[in-house]
């Protein structure tokens, strides 16, 4: 109680939130936005469900609301008919989705069981389909750690192994997918058109990639051992690698200042600096497995676990001399939380989304 009176953010839940067709699954980074823009004045929420992503573009004065829907077919069928759930052998299961803004262009990804698949921002119009290499290369045990790590839900259909995960834009015109095998397929990405083709492999990883992130200088790549990778950009050479702490895999990544920021499934969050590969900070941040984390520019890191619990942390100074403050819990009875994002990076609302719930809600800060 003394712990909360001290905390200068307060938390309320709004009663905008958000309602979507189908409910979260639970995956780690389960929620995704596009931010409002002078552009366009609405904010674009989406989460995955099984096959299917589900979204919702909410307008700046929460006037108006517009629910859609994009479903992953059967893989070499050309009709609409939505993925088979009696035969896992030809359904198509979602493990991550974001939305990603290029310079030149505003995409939709989603990183699959067996494929890759790119589309418009609004999920109209399919501009790409990858499909996966069924060769699996990683060490023995790869299955048992990928299993025990976040997917409960999908355990039977990840047997095989075969997954997209972690997305990221780079550059002007670069997407970014991991994969099962470790590997980080490079995509070019055209200002119009589907033209979309794989430039490159980066290859470095020996487990399958958990979340990719990046800024103006670098590529962060994380795996289900816990390993870090760290790449410039500009030459996808490497350099930097933070070995695996514990047993513990990496569930989601952040950068802010010069620090990176990660978090695990044991419910910790470690801060590192990429210069050097060392630890400058460290989090016990939740009770169970965290899901999701995002940072702002104002150095604000949130974070959500299985724990029902919402944390935000104030980060000041930089890798070198790196400070750390609790700002603020909240609760949400009965509720695991698979994702969060910053609604505006100058401020400290939130949006978060909860496994098996149809709705993204919105925490205002007070």
């Amino acid at each position: 109680i003394e712990l909360r009176k001290r905390m200068p953010i307060t938390l309320q839940k709004s009663s905008e939130s958000a309602s979507v067709k189908w409910s979260a699954s639970h995956l780690s980074n389960n929620l995704t936005i596009n931010r409002s823009s002078e552009s366009r004045r609405s904010t674009l929420y989406g989460m995955s469900h099984k096959s299917g992503f589900t979204m919702v573009a909410v307008s700046d004065d929460g006037t108006k609301r517009i629910q859609s829907q994009v479903v992953c077919r059967i893989m070499g069928n050309n009709n609409n008919n939505a993925a088979s759930e009696i035969d896992a052998r030809f359904t198509v299961y979602i493990i991550q989705a974001a939305f990603i803004n290029l310079p030149i262009r505003n995409l939709l990804v989603l990183a699959c069981t067996k494929s890759i698949q790119i589309y418009e921002l609004d999920g109209t119009t399919n501009l790409h389909t990858h499909m996966l290499d069924k060769n699996n290369t990683n060490k023995t045990g790869e299955i048992k750690i990928q299993l025990n790590f976040n997917n409960r839900i999908y355990a039977n259909h990840l047997e095989s192994s075969i997954y997209a995960r972690g997305i990221a834009g780079i550059g002007q015109n670069l997407l970014c997918v991991g994969n099962h095998q470790g590997e980080i397929l490079v995509f070019n990405i055209p200002p119009k058109g589907n033209n979309i083709f794989l430039k490159e492999t980066i290859h470095g990883h020996q487990f399958g990639i958990t979340y990719l992130v990046s800024n103006a200088n670098l590529l962060i790549s994380s795996d289900t051992s816990g390993v870090i990778l760290i790449k410039n950009i500009r030459t996808m050479s490497r350099i930097n690698e933070i070995q695996s702490i514990n047993e513990s895999g990496v569930t989601s990544l952040s950068i802010w200042n010069n620090c990176i920021v990660a978090s695990y499934a044991n419910g910790m969050i470690h801060l590192f600096d990429p210069e050097n590969a060392q630890m400058c900070g460290s989090i016990a941040a939740h009770a169970r497995c965290i899901n999701a984390i995002d940072c702002n520019e104002q150095g604000l890191l949130a974070s959500v676990g299985d724990d029902c619990y919402v944390r935000i942390w104030k980060l000041s100074g930089d890798a070198a001399s790196l400070q750390i403050s609790h700002e603020c819990n909240y609760h949400l009875e009965n509720s695991q939380l698979v994702g969060v994002k910053f609604l505006n990076l100058s401020r400290a609302d939130l949006a978060i989304s909860v496994y098996d719930s149809y709705d993204i809600i919105i925490l205002r800060a007070i």
